[in-house]
This record gives structure tokens, sequence and C-alpha cells, in this order.
């Protein structure tokens, strides 16, 4: 349930209105005319001091309570209910219309006025909401509960708290190729009396179950005319049978946003590490600086941003390959009542630390897609990369001597079902696709995986 609707309307009580009563329909069929009469849609005498619990609860009440809006269009306690009910549903906009219309039919619904208030917060309106919520924590009658949840939201909007944010996963599933190893049995080798067929293990591509689990967390506040924002991540994957194959990755970003030329900068800094068989594979340490285009630059509902990316790459148990990736990057974000929408672009090149890796300095291409639609109660989405990778010199004199390239596509498939406020079940299909001009760097994986998450703010 929403935060804010367990607490309020206990404390404060709806006066109903008078109902409104529907006349008596007359219709004409296609052979003659007949009188009928329709049952009466009537406002209920009074509506739940809460929404239901369960989603799909809260989704049908939403629906029977749009079928109300011309028999109650006069009562304060239908368009206060059904804004609570909306903001429970991750609808802040249309529940700001419905506890506007409460509001002007009887401004003196404290309870209303707070979930106006954060209403007003969701989309945006953050002093609106703050002038709002300081009116009525001036009530001589509020109840401390209340009032000590007053005193902690008015400071998270004035950014005198920080604002979390958090999920874990638990999921199980398989994959085709859970090594990432190439997709071929055969690799042929140029060598200077001709080429030479050699074939691959048999159990070089591993398949099988897996186990994984993602930790995701969040914490912002204002700071100095700006915000600041860290967050983490660890993910685990692990196959019954196959240490070999298990993995972990561990990401933290610190970053710092202010406004800046009508839109914002912001300066990030972080670190990933990844882990394969319990030993250290892979290590990312660098610095992005970003820039928030002004809202004239951008479509209605959108956010326009460009980029630039600097890392220091590391491999322990492969030190040639080490490198420095940096390059730029633009993307687009845009978020509507029912689906979110993002492009990322990049252009960005790795350079060699060492003058002995193969293939000397890469560059990199990547266009990535992502879009989420809510259907219901539940969220679809899919995520789409295409990238390509292409070396400047020539990779290896046995491997035909030409500069690799290497494509990939990668794609996702994702869906959640709520099953309580804060439980969801989800579910995922993935594909990689790798192709090269040099046979050894093709692959390809299949992933399919089910489990639970647990989220919170």
């Amino acid at each position: 349930m929403h935060p804010i609707a367990m607490s309020r309307s206990t404390f404060f009580h709806f006066s109903p209105g008078s109902m409104v009563l529907r006349g008596i329909a007359l219709w004409a069929g296609a052979v003659g005319l007949a009188a009928a009469f329709e049952p009466a849609v009537t406002c209920p005498i009074s509506f739940p001091v809460h929404p239901p619990t369960q989603p799909a609860q809260r989704q049908a009440e939403a629906s029977r309570l749009a079928g109300l809006e011309e028999p109650c269009q006069d009562r304060a306690d239908y368009f206060a209910y059904q804004g609570v009910l909306l903001l429970t549903l991750g609808r802040p906009q249309k529940a700001a219309l419905a506890l506007e219309k409460a509001l002007l039919l009887d401004p003196d619904l404290a309870g209303t006025q707070l979930d106006y208030a954060q209403a007003l917060a969701e989309i945006g309106q953050r002093d609106s909401a703050i002038s709002l919520a300081s009116d009525v924590s001036q009530h001589p009658d509020i109840p401390f509960a209340l009032q000590a949840w007053l005193s902690e939201q008015l400071g998270v909007w004035k950014g005198d708290g920080w604002l979390l944010d958090w999920s874990v996963e638990f999921l199980g599933g398989a994959e085709s190729n859970l090594n990432s190893a190439p997709g071929i049995q055969f690799l042929t080798l140029t060598l200077p009396g001709g080429s030479v067929p050699v074939q691959l293990a048999d159990n070089e591509r591993i398949p099988g179950g897996a186990a994984r689990t993602a930790w995701v967390g969040s914490a912002a506040r204002a700071w100095g005319g700006g915000m600041v924002l860290f967050n983490g991540e660890i993910s685990t994957r692990n196959s019954p049978g196959k240490p070999e194959t298990n993995q972990a990755i561990v990401s933290a970003n610190a970053a710092y946003f202010h406004p800046f030329l009508n839109g914002q900068i912001g300066l990030r800094f972080g670190q990933t590490r990844l882990w394969m068989a319990n030993q250290p594979t892979y290590t990312s340490t660098g610095w992005g600086l970003l820039y928030q285009l002004p809202p004239p630059f951008a479509p209605a509902g959108c956010a326009s941003n460009l980029g630039y990316s600097d890392e220091n790459r590391d491999f322990p148990a492969a030190p040639l390959q080490a490198g420095r990736y940096s390059g730029p990057k633009a993307w687009l974000f845009c978020r509507g009542e029912v689906w979110d929408f993002n492009v990322l672009l990049q252009d960005r090149k790795d350079r060699a630390r060492d003058s002995d890796r193969l293939g000397g300095d890469q560059r990199r291409s990547d266009i990535t897609l992502g879009i989420a639609r809510r259907l219901g109660p539940d969220t679809v989405s899919l995520w789409v990369q295409r990238g390509r990778d292409l070396d400047d010199l020539p990779y290896s004199s046995l491997l035909g001597g030409q500069p690799r390239r290497v494509d990939r596509l990668a794609g996702r498939l994702s869906y959640e079902h709520p099953l309580a406020d804060q439980w969801s079940i989800v579910a995922y299909l993935e594909n990689t696709l790798q192709k090269s001009n040099i046979a050894l760097f093709n692959m390809e994986n299949h992933a399919i995986y089910f489990g639970l998450k647990f989220h919170g703010r």
C-alpha cells in the first residue's frame, strides 16, 4: 500500500454528499421502437477507508471508480478515494487531478491535502507540495504519528533528508553457454605451410542451470544547490556442479548534479569488479561528465543528455589486455503515464596500455534501445543492444593476419507481476549473439530466468 494511504484517512473523516441518480434510458431497436429500463447507476453512500491491498484488486477498483465519475461528480470523498487509489497504482498525474477536484469540493479535507501534496511531489512540483504539507502540519489537532511522518517527508522534499531506493532479486533458470565459449568446433590456424584446422575441446561450451541474485540500492539528497547520488549493485550467478562458470559483479558509483545553463551538469566516479570462478577477472575505474540539455532541446516528457566518460580497464589474469576506454555518448530518456523509453549512443576508443596487445587499439560503437510498458498492474520491458568492436591492427598472423571485427546483438524481454506492495514475480528471456571475421570470437547464449523481487523506498 502507498505509504501515505496507510495513515492519513485514518485520522481524517470524509463527509458524504448527496447521492446522484441517473434517469431512465430509452433506446431504439433495429426493427422498431421499444422502451426499456436500465438499472440506475448511483454513487455509493460511502467509500472504503483504505484502497485494496492486492494489485489486481486495486486495478479492478480503479475500473469500478472510473464508471462512477458522473453520479459521483459532486462527492469530494469519491475523488479523494480515487486519488489515493491512483497513487498506490503509480499514476501520480491522474491522482493529482482527482485529489484537486476533491479539494475544490471540500477544501478542509486535511488527509486529502497530504495525498495531493504527495502527488504533486511525485510529478515534480515539490515547492507546491512543501507549501501544502506545511499548512497541514500547522493544524492544532493533527495526531503525533502523522506529525512525525510530515516532518520526515518535508525533510525529503526540501532536500534535508535522504531519498532511498532498493531492490533484491532471487532467480533460477538456465543458460545455453554459461562460460561464453566460442560457438565453433573447429578453428583454422594460418601457418607458414598452409591452413590447419584445430578441433576445440568437446566440453568447451558449458550449458546448465543457474541461480542469480541481484542487490541494487541508491541514495540521493540535495546538497550545495544540487543533488548528490550514490548507487551500487551486487549480482551473482552460480551453477551447481560447475564452479568454473560462477561469477560475481560489484559496482559502485557516486555522482553530483547541479543546475547549469538552464539544464544540469553532473560528474560521476565509479568502479566495477568482476570475479569468475572466485578469481578476480576484470576491474574498471573511471569518471564521467554529463550535461542534461534545457527542456527546449528535448521533446515533451523527455530529457536529452550529452556525456563523456573515461575509465581504466585491467584484467588480472591477462595483463596485456589492459587499456584506457574513453569517448562521448548521448542519450534520450522519455517517460509517459504508462511507459518509459530510452535510447543511448556511444562511440569510444579502447587504447592499449601495452604495445604488444593483440589488435592494438580498438574502437567500439554501441546503440541501446529500451522500452517499458505498464499493462494494468504488470510491466513488460524490452532492452536491445547492437554493437561493433574494430581493432586498429591485425589481431594475429595465426588467425588470418587481419584486424578483428566483432558484431554483437543482445536483447532481453522482461516481465514483472506485483504480488503485494513490495513483492513481485519477475521473469526474463535473454539472447546474446556475437559474430566475428575471426571464428574464435563467434559466441551465442540463450538464457531464461524466473524468480521473486523485493523492493522498497
